[in-house]
């Protein structure tokens, strides 16, 4: 072998290593990362619920004990907040999967009008602070509501039963999305061939579209329970006494700094939020084994009788989902809800700590959880997917563990390590604007990393081998071929976390502080005071950056398919 050709084996032998070495170094920090923002932090909450704690001095003692655990399991009115979390979480799953299911169905199988603006619709529940539900059932139903005073109502829209309509108001768009994608990926010649056997409408619905679905269908039921079981915005604006899970664990370390019972709460809540993520994750892996690359998508006109009953059921959905948000906003320009209805800006005179400002600050921190989320999804996407290292699989299992962590969970995990002198950590994060940039990353981290890891294996293997061939490292690769290819991705979940850290309650409640004020957390603090004009004109103005900031992103990225849901068309 000549000189030369020795020389270009060794460079590209060291080039190789490099590369490799970069890959394991991106690898190793998003591993890191997750490691102490998302691992330990609930490593630390499961070890403080099993030590000693003095009530005196509020101060976890060190000691190892289960007395946590019995204190709780002792007490009939705390074992009473467990109850009631899985009697909302199961009615709010049975009830939100069916009318999910119906509304999908209608999207999907039949050849109702306006399809596409009623898929939208669903979607606006996701751009306003989960207490959003609350506050509107509460104009219209509460003591003093508007329907109450015009109907005559008796009914009591607090406790149980508001929190269920709220959940289910809020968890419908998630189940629908689910239901939808089951529902599209379903050959629809199944259903026709049943019709050319004879088969009833009602037989071919029970026969062939429900055990053809059915993995959908769980799985949109075990999301919903998880997400019913870990709200804490509508529980604790309409339960009012109604304690659940979520609520015990704020009211526990906030209001009585009972640090103990919070932890031993949160573990308790941990454990049917696992089970449910599992069973979402088992029956999701199912149901994509089910979708079909031949699934044809025409369907045939429906009957009158029924295209006119899924027409009057999916506007009706969508005129309450709608209906929610305009109770709100028609609220923020009211004098006194239901006394004077004089048109008034004041209620955007906010006279909180913070003042307007409060939303530019979740304004600015959620383009930094937008931004640095995306790309942190996109470069573990890319390296789990596509580079494949040995630590690939643990890296996986590791950005899919968040979807399973409660965001209350996690927040108090983030005060209990971060106001300690672990790492010296402390003095960077605790009360500082970063420790709520992380906590919303690592919150939405799963599915970030799971939209781009789908898309990556869209990415034909080919298109780097091509820039490798010719030169390009892997740097290059990624920012001249990589990253163009899967800009739709990186648009959509730059839109997603935007959107998350602009609305997102749970996951921050603790961790705001006199120099870190949430927009989302004042809407809470304004409800809870009383001041439900102002509550209103808050949530009004998150839900417009909301929609202003997806319609800027819309129009400057050159992708117009972004977001469009193509089966949704008629």
């Amino acid at each position: 072998m000549s000189t030369v050709s020795m020389l270009n084996t060794s460079s590209h032998k060291r080039k190789m290593l490099s590369e490799k070495f970069l890959v394991y170094l991106v690898g190793g920090i998003i591993g890191a990362f997750l490691l102490i923002f998302m691992l330990l932090p609930v490593v630390n909450i499961l070890r403080l619920s099993m030590t000693q704690y003095s009530t005196e001095a509020h101060d976890f003692l060190g000691k190892f004990t289960f007395g946590n655990f019995v204190n709780y399991f002792s007490k009939p009115v705390m074992i009473q907040s467990l109850y009631h979390s899985l009697w909302i979480a199961v009615w709010s799953m049975i009830i939100t999967t069916v009318l999910a299911f119906m509304f999908a169905y209608g999207l999907t199988r039949t050849t109702i009008r306006w399809k596409k603006a009623l898929y939208y619709i669903a979607m606006v529940p996701l751009v306003a602070p989960s207490l959003l539900q609350a506050m509107a059932l509460i104009s219209l139903f509460g003591s003093n509501g508007l329907l109450t005073q015009l109907l005559h109502l008796k009914w009591n829209i607090y406790g149980a039963n508001g929190i269920i309509i709220s959940e289910v108001l809020y968890c419908f768009p998630h189940a629908m999305v689910i239901l939808f994608t089951a529902l599209s990926a379903v050959d629809s010649r199944l259903d026709e061939a049943a019709a050319s056997l004879g088969a009833s409408g009602f037989t071919t619905f029970f026969k062939i579209t429900i055990p053809t679905t059915k993995y959908g269908i769980f799985s949109a039921a075990a999301l919903v329970f998880n997400l019913a079981i870990t709200d804490f915005g509508n529980p604790i604006i309409i339960g009012r006494g109604y304690h659940v899970l979520s609520t015990e664990i704020y009211l526990q370390v906030i209001g009585m700094q009972r640090f103990d019972l919070g932890t031993t709460i949160a573990v308790i809540l941990l454990v049917p939020s696992l089970i449910a993520f599992m069973l979402n994750y088992y029956f999701t892996k199912k149901s994509n084994s089910m979708i079909s690359s031949l699934a044809k998508p025409e369907i045939p006109p429906s009957r009158p009788l029924k295209k006119a009953g899924f027409t009057a059921f999916s506007w009706t959905i969508a005129f309450i989902l709608v209906s929610i948000i305009g109770v709100i906003v028609f609220k923020s320009f009211i004098k006194v809800w239901m006394y004077n209805w004089h048109f008034t800006g004041t209620h955007y005179q906010f006279k909180i700590p913070g003042g307007i400002g409060v939303l530019w600050t979740s304004f600015w921190i959620s383009l930094f959880v937008a931004v640095f989320g995306s790309l942190f999804t996109m470069l573990n996407g890319y390296v789990i997917e596509k580079k494949k290292p040995f630590f690939a699989q643990p890296l996986y299992l590791l950005s899919v563990v968040p979807a399973a962590i409660p965001g209350l969970v996690m927040g108090l995990g983030y005060i209990l390590i971060f106001n300690t002198k672990f790492l010296n950590l402390d003095n960077i994060f605790y009360g500082r604007a970063a420790i709520v940039i992380v906590n919303v990353i690592v919150t939405n981290f799963t599915l970030g990393t799971l939209s781009s890891i789908s898309n990556m294996k869209n990415i034909d293997n080919s298109m780097e081998e091509a820039a490798t061939s010719l030169g390009a490292g892997v740097v290059r690769s990624f920012i001249r071929v990589i990253f163009p290819l899967n800009k739709v991705s990186f648009t959509s979940n730059l839109i997603y976390y935007f959107m998350r850290s602009m609305v997102t309650i749970s996951a921050v409640i603790f961790l705001v502080s006199p120099d870190v004020h949430l927009a989302s957390i004042a809407v809470i603090n304004l409800e809870k005071d009383g001041l439900e004009g102002a509550s209103a004109a808050m949530a009004t103005l998150i839900i417009a950056v909301v929609f202003v900031t997806i319609g800027i992103l819309a129009i400057f990225s050159r992708n117009k398919k972004i977001g469009k849901p193509a089966a949704a068309e008629e």
